[in-house]
């Protein structure tokens, strides 16, 4: 019984991903980004350190777009009406969600910056 409750809460956070990237643009596009950045760290031949700071940044950005949304569409159902104050709500979260876009930059530059510049020739 505890293996078919684990598997239905699985199946149900799975749904709840593919629910996000199906419906938000933002998701998909942070996907497709973190994608093309774990593939170039590949290639790059980081440290295996590094290479999984890459991968938990990748994920992070679009989790945090997940629990964004969540709170929106929740905001959204419980107070339908426009509030300011629910506004503030609302620009505090996708002000989380930019934080963590920003650290994923920073992160993300100062471990590929020096090897991309060397595969590439300019160092």
């Amino acid at each position: 019984m505890e293996r078919e409750k684990f598997l239905k809460s699985v199946y149900c956070a799975l749904i709840g991903i593919a629910h996000g990237i199906s419906r938000e643009r933002n998701i998909k596009i942070q996907i497709m980004i973190g994608f093309g950045i774990i593939v170039l760290a590949y290639f790059l031949a980081i440290s295996k350190i590094e290479f999984i700071i890459i991968i938990i940044m990748a994920f992070l950005v679009p989790s945090f777009e997940l629990v964004n949304t969540a709170i929106e569409k929740l905001i959204d159902r419980i107070h339908p009406d426009f509030d300011t104050k629910i506004g503030r709500v609302k620009d505090i979260m996708a002000g989380a969600v930019l934080l963590i876009v920003f650290l994923s930059i920073i992160v993300g530059l100062l471990i590929l910056f020096v090897p991309f510049m060397t595969a590439i020739h300019l160092l």
